[in-house]
């Protein structure tokens, strides 16, 4: 353990410490000229295990800032080491500090003699001195006589790992340069080089590509603070060896740093005895084993027999290596000769260095090894080929902890921990570049209820195809996480904001094609997605998140199965990009009539026969159009925006910003005025119908939308009552009585309303209560599971006799199979909507006279 930092700007005053402790007999001194240095130094210290046992510090003449965050780091909790000021004069801050601070003192240069005083008093064990020196560089009985080269432009960090690597018995010399490095390589005897990627004269892979590729050059490591994988792989094509992270923890360091050290002695044990096979034998501590051309064993030494579980030789010495040794992969498959690389390289005469595969001892247990293939060529012929291989069950081990620490084991996904440096790494690079990313907070619906009807085993495959689901479709960049249970955090970095909600949505949309099993039965998933982007100005990487989460929230509030993007008050400029670019395409859209309808049959229950082989189809749909006279049939109205690239965007998207931009209103009565001129062309129709539209909350609130909407129903001649109007039951109605105005006014005209998505809000029987609706449509969720849930059936059946006690008339969605459409008739609802009557279509190709062609 060294025994004093000591931190001096003056060469001279540091001349003159040197000599007084010298003469005091207090040696093992390290010694640094940077305050700022300083700090880094000590924290990095703490990380690798403290190595002092008192700081001496040389006060400048006049405070700075530098000094002065000094002081204030040194009064924190992270530092705990005796302190030694040395000043000019006693000043108010100095005097302050060192009457404040547990062990600290302070001497004026002047009475530099007592010095040695001061430290024993604020030491009462002995500093290391110069006859117990506190580093003792090892020879080559210690790992392996390594001589490791250490690059860093820090003078701290290589104090640092110099130290840490040598109480472990490594010899290492240090540089701080590419150009400095590469001189003491070309004089120096190194078998390692540990090298930053980010050097003053360049970056780490040209030094690794200049070592790479001369006689006797070192084994390359690189070193760094990044997890880019593009500097990972620059530095690999290199010529690196491994790649390893200075914020992991010093224990898998070190596990690193050795397994290269066994590495580089097993390929020098091999290459000094490759022309000596008795002194391989005799001499390696690995595995050794010769086979011939065809691969039949033909010696194996003592460590191998011990490796493998074999007590004679004779049980391996003359049979084949690939049906003794390594006849299966990793998972215990078997698989042919042909297939291993190692029989390949027996078969080929070809060489195999740091190949990782699995030899299977006489037990039947695997164990993970490492191997090197060296053609063996005896009078230049080949004679066969050498195997040198070792356990790497250890590193393996390091690996999958390593592994463990910054993953998921269910998924594999990134878990919060790896996520949230990510995310800070990201918000460093917004603040260097500018630009924007985006975190996605993603929640699975109703995941509570998946696990207690498709148990915990089917949940939680359902969540594994969701992870994998969304990883097929990130970019270079992007960090997929689990961050608890079922939710999920997505980080895109580089995105523009106009695209950004199209973008999240389009991941909520991919979750539609995962789903579970529930007695046999597909239920489909859905997942709520929370928004919020990272620009310069994002105070840290946990506000981001956690206004991702806010957005999630608020999705789930709007129905589920929605995307909102959180804009926070102080993010004015991020809600202006957003807004303006979408302002200019809604208008747009609607000048240039940009908007299509689909409709999807609502069929009365009393039309379908009770046997599904009695069901017709008319143009694709179920509907049975020569039922009972008198039935109306309902059909759903579904607006699609076409961007100008031709491509549907749904109002999933396009919803939530035209109502962020205040045009939803235009819109809805943009979606009005055509529909009623639709129903226009469909007066000589015999069969009642409607259509029914959903209605932004925002125009209900909006009394020029209210005369606007009067005004047009009025004036297209169209029955009034051909409208229905859905309200969503999850809508955020923040004034009832405005809405109770809009519907009273609107159902004089004749106009009727339907509650959507019954069940799935906290408002659903103040809704009831308060809004004079005429449908209630019972969210799909409940109906899908009516088949082979009773819960389901109960709930169902509850919520139909609830309505109809209130002379309503309810609708059933998602209706995707027959015995669906059977247990939603016994629980008495009148109406019944869902792919399995009848996929959306376009509007303008439906012939309604075809579909009911009797009436």
């Amino acid at each position: 353990m060294d025994g004093i930092l000591v931190v001096e700007r003056s060469a001279t005053l540091s001349h003159l410490l040197k000599r007084t402790l010298s003469a005091a007999g207090i040696g093992a001194r390290s010694e640094l000229s940077s305050y700022l240095e300083a700090i880094d130094h000590l924290k990095r210290s703490a990380d690798l295990e403290q190595p002092y046992r008192l700081l001496l510090i040389g006060a400048p003449a006049r405070m700075t800032s530098e000094f002065g965050a000094l002081l204030e780091f040194l009064c924190g909790p992270a530092v705990a080491l005796p302190v030694l000021l040395m000043a000019h004069e006693k000043s108010p801050e100095l005097m302050q500090f060192a009457s404040n601070r547990p062990q600290a003192n302070l001497v004026q240069w002047a009475d530099f003699s007592r010095i040695p005083g001061a430290i024993r008093s604020l030491t009462p064990e002995p500093v290391d001195s110069p006859d117990e020196p506190a580093i003792t560089v090892t020879g080559a009985s210690q790992p392996g006589g390594i001589r490791i080269l250490f690059v860093d432009d820090s003078q701290s960090v290589r104090l640092a790992y110099r130290q840490l690597l040598e109480r472990n018995g490594f010899q290492v010399a240090t540089a701080a340069s590419l150009a400095e490095a590469d001189a003491m390589a070309a004089k120096g005897d190194f078998d390692l080089a540990i090298v930053d990627y980010f050097l003053p004269d360049g970056n780490g892979d040209e030094l690794c590509r200049r070592l790479s590729g001369k006689p006797g050059a070192p084994a390359l490591a690189i070193i760094t603070g990044t997890y880019r994988e593009d500097v990972i792989k620059r530095c690999l094509d290199a010529g690196a060896t491994e790649c390893m992270f200075k914020n992991e923890a010093k224990e898998l360091f070190l596990a690193r740093v050795r397994s290269l050290g066994r590495q580089i002695q097993m390929q020098k044990s091999v290459e000094s005895e490759r022309q000596r096979l008795n002194g391989i034998l005799g001499s390696v501590g690995d595995g050794v084993y010769g086979v011939d051309s065809v691969g039949i064993v033909t010696f194996i030494n003592p460590t191998g027999l011990h490796l493998l579980g074999h007590a004679d030789e004779a049980d391996l010495v003359g049979k084949p290596a690939h049906a003794s040794i390594h006849y299966a992969a990793e998972d215990g498959r078997p698989i042919e000769s042909s297939e291993s690389a190692l029989g390949r390289a027996y078969a080929d005469g070809q060489s195999l260095s740091g190949h990782e595969t699995v030899f299977w001892k006489k037990s039947g247990e695997g164990i993970p090894v490492e191997c090197t293939v060296l053609p063996l060529a005896i009078a230049q012929r080949r004679e066969g080929s050498v195997v040198v291989f070792r356990d790497i069950s250890d590193r393996k081990s390091a690996e999958r902890l390593r592994w463990e620490l910054a993953h998921d084991r269910l998924t594999g996904l990134a878990n919060a921990r790896h996520f949230g440096a990510a995310l800070t790494q990201e918000l460093n690079r917004r603040r260097d570049q500018g630009g924007y990313a985006a975190v996605l907070y993603i929640d699975i619906d109703r995941y509570n209820y998946i696990i207690d009807i498709a148990g915990a085993a089917g949940a939680e495959q359902l969540l594994v195809d969701v992870a994998g689901a969304i990883g097929k479709r990130l970019r270079e960049g992007d960090v997929l996480a689990r961050i608890e249970g079922d939710r999920l955090a997505l980080l895109l970095s580089g995105v523009q904001l106009e695209n950004l909600f199209p973008v999240a949505d389009g991941f909520r949309e991919l979750l539609h094609q995962c789903h579970y099993q529930v007695h046999g039965q597909t239920r489909h998933a859905t997942a709520s997605i929370g928004v919020a982007v990272i620009s310069k100005d994002t105070p840290s990487s946990e506000y981001a998140l956690e206004h991702a989460r806010m957005a999630c929230k608020g999705a789930k509030q709007r129905g589920r199965d929605q995307t909102e993007i959180y804009v926070g008050e102080h993010d004015a400029r991020i809600a202006r990009e957003i807004e303006a670019g979408w302002t200019d395409r809604l208008r747009e859209a609607l000048e240039q009539d940009r908007f299509i309808f689909l409709a999807q049959p609502i069929v009365p229950l009393a039309a379908l026969p009770t046997q599904e082989s009695a069901v017709e189809q008319r143009q694709g749909w179920r509907v049975n159009g020569t039922g009972v006279a008198g039935l109306e049939y309902l059909f759903e109205v579904l607006i699609r925006m076409v961007g100008k690239d031709g491509q549907l965007i749904s109002p999933s998207v396009f919803v939530p910003l035209a109502e962020r931009v205040g045009m939803m209103p235009k819109v809805d009565l943009w979606i009005i005025s055509r529909l009623l001129r639709h129903l226009a062309g469909l007066k000589d129709l015999k069969a009642p119908i409607a259509f029914n539209v959903n209605l932004s909350t925002m125009t209900l609130a909006d009394a020029e939308s209210l005369a606007l909407i009067e005004a047009a129903i009025k004036d297209s001649g169209v029955a009034a009552r051909q409208l229905i109007f859905e309200i969503t039951e999850t809508s955020e109605l923040t004034s009832l009585h405005v809405a109770r105005r809009f519907i009273s006014a609107v159902k004089k005209l004749g106009c009727r309303f339907a509650l959507d998505d019954f069940g799935t809000g906290f408002s659903s029987f103040t809704h009831l209560r308060h809004l004079a609706v005429d449908f209630v449509k019972i969210e799909g969720s409940f109906v899908e599971g009516m088949a082979s849930s009773e819960l389901d059936r109960k709930m169902v059946a509850s919520i139909t006799q609830l309505a109809q006690s209130l002379q309503l008339q309810v609708v059933g969605e998602h209706v995707d199979s027959f015995a669906t459409l059977a247990a939603l008739r016994a629980s008495g609802a009148e109406y019944a909507q869902g792919n399995y009557l009848g996929e959306p279509r376009p509007l303008l190709s439906i012939d309604f006279a075809a579909l009911f062609p009797h009436r």
